[in-house]
């Protein structure tokens, strides 16, 4: 019987191979700068609050852009009219990229309303969201700043507006990533191999877990790499809640998606007066911000094909796995 044990020990040992996630290591000295990215969130702040229509929000549109702009992206407008508002995605890419494989993508529109606030006084009052829109836009500009050429030519960033009014006035949540994904033909889908979304990534007592409905084996690679670099305490291996976010639009379409968002529960000033910057901190933004540099870094020309989404692949293989065993088992006692 010790050939038994043996062959059951080898084919356990495989099956959880199977299981875990196979990452690499980057030898790319990271660029990403959190006192930078704070900057970013301080400056989207200091127009105000930004709801999708507003004078303010225009100015942040175009504070943006040209930040992109002055790291050599070429920006363009995804303009579109909701309800009577004028709104406008903001889309990066690199000069003369062909079809970039990744989307990185976060809102930069605020709630119109501090619905959550508890003095009933300021329910009716739009939000500065300092964590919940700015933050997620910080770390891509300043991804966008630092990302080595290469891999800049297989991204595309993706600043979702209308995305927070939901419930209100009969808005809809996810407006802007729901057009965008709206707009994309079947040959263009077909050629995304991840998405990625940051939103509300800066709360100083960051705690980042699984958000549900993301694809776990994408989610599992960047789990992983935040533990290979220390961030466990940050990237938390466990299961969070499902979210309706700018993701869902792009899992519906069938591309692998990931929300990388501080959600279970919300930080407590979420959709108050409260969120404002001394909320965030610059040390969240850059665990978050290297987290996601090396993800691209490792992967981003490398023609990512995800296994099966969620847990099927592990399932698949504690279902073969008995299986052979006993098939194995059987045939040695029939020998003997």
């Amino acid at each position: 019987m010790n050939q038994v044990r043996v062959i059951l020990v080898l084919l356990l040992l495989m099956a959880a191979i199977i299981a875990t996630p196979q990452t690499t290591q980057s030898n790319h000295m990271l660029a990403f700068d959190g006192e930078n990215a704070m900057d970013y969130l301080v400056q989207q702040c200091d127009f105000g609050p930004r709801p999708p229509g507003s004078d303010n929000l225009t100015q942040c549109k175009t504070y943006i852009a040209s930040t992109l702009e002055s790291f050599g992206w070429n920006v363009t407008f995804q303009e579109f009219t909701y309800l009577e508002v004028e709104c406008s995605n903001i889309i990066a890419t690199w000069p003369d990229a062909e079809q970039p494989s990744y989307i990185l993508g976060a809102h930069y529109d605020t709630r119109p309303r501090a619905d959550q606030d508890p003095e009933p006084a300021n329910t009716m009052t739009p939000i500065i969201g300092a964590n919940d829109g700015a933050s997620g836009v910080a770390v891509l500009l300043e991804l966008a700043s630092g990302l080595p050429v290469d891999v800049r030519e297989s991204v595309e960033i993706v600043l979702f507006d209308a995305e927070d009014s939901g419930l209100i006035n009969g808005w809809n949540w996810i407006v802007g990533s729901t057009h965008y994904v709206n707009q994309l033909s079947p040959t263009r889908v077909s050629e995304i191999d991840a998405m990625i979304l940051v939103d509300m990534v800066g709360d100083s007592e960051l705690r980042l877990e699984r958000e549900t409905s993301s694809t776990r084996s994408l989610q599992d690679l960047i789990w992983s790499i935040a533990d290979e670099m220390g961030h466990n305490d940050t990237f938390l291996d466990v299961s969070g809640r499902s979210i309706l976010d700018d993701h869902r639009p792009f899992l519906d379409a069938g591309i692998p998606s990931v929300d990388i968002i501080q959600h279970n529960g919300f930080p407590w000033y979420w959709h108050t007066l409260e969120d404002t910057p001394d909320k965030c901190s610059a040390e969240s933004l850059q665990t978050v911000g290297e987290v996601v540099e090396t993800f691209l870094i490792d992967y981003a020309n490398d023609n990512l094909t995800l296994p099966p989404n969620d847990d099927s692949l592990f399932y698949l293989s504690l279902l073969v796995v008995p299986v052979v065993v006993i098939g194995l088992v059987y045939l040695y006692l029939k020998r003997r």
